[in-house]
């Protein structure tokens, strides 16, 4: 349990003015997202690819928004880029071991859970705009550029080690605090892409689980999670352009 609450600022040394702040912000920023995100994905879904289209500049705005805040809001704290879990690795076999035993639980959980998920609820999991990577390199290639900025990097900066932090810092200091910071982060991981439908929902949310208990576990660094993260989008991306 030590390890499981460990690189934790405690939430006293934050003042009232610093907690205002990060609430405030970190309330923004889930209001802003969930918005550019509805408009883009229910209104722009089958064109979000293309550059003329307001989808496209809607998730690139969104993604901009999303650092911004991260952004203003380590500078207002203050916290460092290591705060966040951007920090360098003491040593490199930590993160490549974290990577590796990350991508065994991603695949043991493709294994016994996702079908049961899809089971339960079904197998509609809405991804029918990426039908358009089909054999389609330049578009393959736009398409992991945007999976390994707007994805892999921002999504595990902002819903892992932004959001969990923050909630610590807001709600105290225990494992409890942790355990349910991580649950809510998962909800809102899973929210963003509720255009996939339920089982889109349910099967994001479990990730959101495991990556918010890995994140928590590797003492709240996040460089193996962007790596896993962006591993298994460009797996699923080159699998959908081959077939």
């Amino acid at each position: 349990m030590k390890n499981f609450i460990s690189r934790r600022i405690a939430p006293q040394e934050y003042n009232i003015n610093q907690k205002t702040t990060l609430g405030l912000s970190l309330w923004l920023l889930l209001a802003v997202n969930f918005t550019l995100n509805y408009l883009s994905h229910t209104y722009y879904a089958e064109e979000i690819l293309e550059i003329t289209s307001p989808g496209f500049w809607l998730f690139w705005l969104n993604s901009i928004f999303l650092f911004a805040i991260v952004t203003f809001t380590k500078r207002a704290i203050p916290w460092s880029w290591k705060d966040l879990g951007l920090g360098r690795p003491s040593s490199w076999w930590k993160p490549v071991l974290t990577s590796v035993l990350t991508f065994g639980a991603l695949v043991l959980f493709s294994v016994f859970v996702r079908p049961v998920i899809i089971e339960t609820f079904g197998a509609h999991q809405n991804i029918s705009y990426l039908e358009t990577l089909k054999g389609n390199l330049p578009r393959l290639i736009q398409m992991l550029i945007t999976v390994w900025v707007g994805a892999a990097f921002l999504e595990e900066l902002v819903f892992r080690a932004y959001i969990i932090k923050s909630m610590e810092i807001l709600l105290g200091n225990s494992f409890l605090t942790t355990t349910f910071s991580i649950l809510v982060s998962a909800v809102f991981f899973a929210g963003i892409h509720a255009y996939q439908g339920l089982t889109g929902l349910l099967i994001t949310g479990s990730l959101g689980i495991i990556f918010g208990i890995v994140y928590v576990l590797n003492g709240r660094r996040i460089w193996p999670l962007i790596f896993v993260h962006g591993l298994v989008d460009t797996i699923m991306l080159i699998g959908i352009y081959n077939s």
